[in-house]
């Protein structure tokens, strides 16, 4: 339904590019850091372990033995490491251990594939409220209840809490978000079903069948064990301020502070997806003066290299690439199709001086700049994205876009006034289909059993123009 196999995207990338967005001739070549080799060697037990800790919100001996006994082996090294090099504290419970990460500025953190709205976060955090009060209350059997004690002491908390409509689990959009929610703490651990099927009581909160019976585990205790109520309001207070507009280069609640520049610089680049000039200055520059020192040590302890560009640096962790480690592009979606065709309309702007990069590499922009490119591109391609996408509504679409850009790591907005941010990751990707479609193509082309022809050429990271698109297309 999706793509013809012959219609799958091709970079058509310029070797001549640079990782800036302007072009200077001549500079490549002194720009690539120079291979190095490792003095001496760690083992991949400890690669093993940090990667766990780093890619799991929990690990636990009873969903994860292997990486649980790693972890339990080398817990003195990892815990030294993350002493001096992010602050982050691991939580060992009688079963689990648990990397305390904290944010001290906007970051995209990708949680889990399924846990995505923010209705699906609000039964979330009312979920674990709901944990903490009942383990407040005692052990034992506080920790066991029923679905039904759940909904109905959610919904009448929810309504004496200001800031947002309040929880009615009358509404089956509501039930999915704390099924949601449910299945997400369950897979951590946090949560056991003793007794019944949480997914009747989705489809009809009223059957008699739909009763449920859960038990927490002391995982869930340690979710909220590690909040800190003064961190978790400055996060909230610069949130709904960029939502109102977008906030200027180097904000950072008063308490990021006090962090050491470089401790900074290290939180994001494990956080993911990259650390922006644009959003902590000093702490890029803390990382560009001691970019040697911390690419050794990124490389003598996960394995992983860092990807050091004028703007902004990211971790680059090969094939290994896990689940937890974040979202990536791929071509096989017809919305990431739609993300890196936009990019390339981004570049097409610069190259062409309608838009100019600020001196973070970002382009501000507004949600009315970006309608008619992504009206063009749905015009010119909206037959490649299949029949689901085509009978979307394009305001849709492109708030879909939108929130999958955030999370890449590619823009942020649009704020209330419709201004969005354009980052300089967008600039990586420049691509165009293999072929146009001919006239007499199929609206709803079907997918045949062929052999795809994927580029692997590396990605250009900057905004100039290619000269050899043309001959590369051909």
């Amino acid at each position: 339904m999706m793509l013809d196999d012959e219609q799958v995207l091709a970079n058509t990338t310029s070797e001549e590019s640079d990782l800036t967005w302007e072009k200077h001739d001549g500079d490549l070549e002194t720009e690539m850091p120079p291979q190095r080799v490792l003095t001496y060697h760690t083992s991949r037990d400890i690669f093993q372990a940090h990667a766990a800790l780093l890619d799991n919100v929990t690990v636990s001996l009873h969903t994860n033995p292997d990486a649980y006994r790693l972890i339990r082996a080398h817990l003195v090294t990892l815990e030294r490491w993350h002493e001096q090099n992010t602050g982050w504290r691991i939580q060992r419970g009688s079963a689990f251990f648990r990397l305390e990460r904290h944010l001290h500025g906007i970051t995209p953190v990708y949680l889990d594939d399924k846990l995505k709205r923010a209705r699906d976060f609000v039964c979330l955090s009312w979920l674990l409220w709901f944990a903490e009060k009942r383990y407040l209350a005692g052990g034992g059997r506080n920790q066991q209840f029923l679905l039904s004690q759940l909904a109905d002491e959610l919904q009448q908390q929810s309504k004496e809490v200001t800031g947002g409509p309040a929880l009615d689990f009358r509404n089956q959009q509501d039930r999915y978000s704390m099924w949601r929610a449910l299945d997400y703490l369950t897979r951590l651990g946090g949560l056991q079903t003793l007794e019944g099927e949480v997914k009747k009581w989705v489809e009809d909160a009223a059957q008699q069948e739909s009763e449920v019976l859960y038990e927490f585990t002391p995982i869930a205790h340690s979710l909220i064990e590690a909040l800190n109520e003064e961190r978790v309001a400055a996060i909230a207070d610069l949130l709904s301020r960029q939502s109102k507009q977008l906030l200027p280069s180097g904000v950072l609640p008063l308490m990021a502070q006090s962090i050491p520049p470089l401790i900074r610089a290290w939180r994001a680049l494990l956080l993911g997806p990259v650390l922006l000039r644009y959003d902590d200055p000093e702490a890029f520059a803390s990382l560009t003066q001691q970019a040697e020192r911390v690419s050794d040590e990124l490389a003598r302890t996960f394995g992983w290299l860092l990807e050091l560009n004028d703007d902004y640096a990211c971790v680059v962790r090969g094939s290994s690439l896990s689940v937890g480690a974040g979202p990536a592009l791929s071509l096989n979606g017809a919305y990431d199709h739609m993300i890196l065709l936009l990019c390339t309309m981004f570049r097409q702007q610069v190259e062409q001086g309608e838009w100019l990069p600020d001196r973070y590499g970002c382009l501000h922009v507004s949600h009315w700049d970006i309608i008619p490119l992504f009206s063009e591109l749905r015009q010119r391609y909206g037959s490649y994205w299949g029949a689901t996408v085509k009978d979307s509504k394009a305001a849709e679409l492109l708030e879909e876009v939108y929130w999958r850009m955030r999370q890449f790591g590619l823009l942020r907005g649009p704020d209330a006034d419709g201004q969005i941010l354009i980052l300089p990751t967008a600039a990586r990707y420049s691509v165009n289909y293999n072929q146009d479609l001919p006239e007499n193509h199929p609206k709803h082309p079907q997918a045949r059993n062929t052999k795809k022809q994927a580029s692997t050429a590396r990605l250009a990271f900057d905004w100039t123009a290619f000269e050899n698109a043309d001959s590369a297309k051909e």
